[in-house]
């Protein structure tokens, strides 16, 4: 009893409180400088970066062919090598290829896209730059590889539909049609153009093909004529010449 009224006794009623309050503006922007021993300390322990592109020139200095000599001086996966098998396969069984130059799109349109070509047999395909070379390289179509230099799509089709293709790409802006290899040439768009306007050539080779059966069947006629006007006038002679007999004997 008594530690308790000591203590409440003791106790104080009124305790003062300390508020802290500076003097001056804190600038953030332009910070004063620090204390000669602060700023010593700061600077020992700053750490140094060696800056990888000092003593380059400013040719060295882009980053764009810097990535690409980089990317090209890996060596090759069995993932690409087998890519690079199927866009050999492609080019060869294909009568029909078509280069597109492709603008930001969206997934949906993308996916829109394929399956309006795959609609008409023809398969929207994408590749990198070193996979199309060691697919290319040392081929006839070594040629199309200065089209890889920025994102591009490549449309196959075992038929040759020009018309078609021309059709479909002015349904998707974000696609670009570069150029074409149509049975076996590298045509561009303007020839493309023209090549569409040609009539197909399976009607024009059914068109030739009914002349000349209409053609042949008229000239057997004629060389068959003769032979059959004379086996009929010979089967009438020889007709008459047993009606004749018969009367006789009779």
């Amino acid at each position: 009893m008594s530690a308790i009224c000591s203590r409440a006794l003791l106790h104080p009623k009124w305790c003062s409180s300390l508020q802290f309050v500076r003097f001056r503006k804190v600038v953030v922007q332009k910070p004063a400088q620090p204390h000669y021993r602060k700023a010593l300390v700061l600077k020992v322990c700053t750490p140094e970066y060696v800056d990888p592109k000092e003593g380059m020139s400013l040719a060295d200095l882009c980053e764009k062919p810097l990535e690409i000599s980089l990317r090209e001086e890996q060596k090759e996966t069995r993932y690409e090598r087998f890519l690079a098998k199927e866009v050999l396969n492609w080019f060869n069984n294909s009568n029909m290829i078509a280069f597109y130059h492709v603008n930001p799109i969206p997934g949906g349109d993308r996916q829109k896209a394929r399956i309006t070509f795959k609609r008409d047999n023809m398969h929207m395909k994408q590749y990198g730059r070193k996979v199309m070379k060691m697919a290319l390289q040392n081929t006839k179509y070594e040629a199309v590889l200065h089209l890889f230099t920025s994102h591009n799509y490549i449309v196959f089709s075992p038929e040759t539909q020009v018309a078609k293709l021309l059709k479909i790409s002015k349904k998707i802006p974000q696609l670009i049609l570069m150029t074409a290899v149509v049975d076996g040439k590298l045509l561009s768009l303007n020839e493309l153009i023209e090549y569409s306007k040609v009539p197909n050539i399976q009607t024009a080779q059914a068109g030739l093909v009914a002349v000349l059966n209409s053609g042949a069947v008229q000239l057997n006629q004629n060389l068959v004529h003769h032979q059959q006007t004379l086996v009929a006038n010979l089967q009438k002679h020889i007709e008459m010449q047993q009606d004749e007999n018969s009367n006789k004997d009779d």
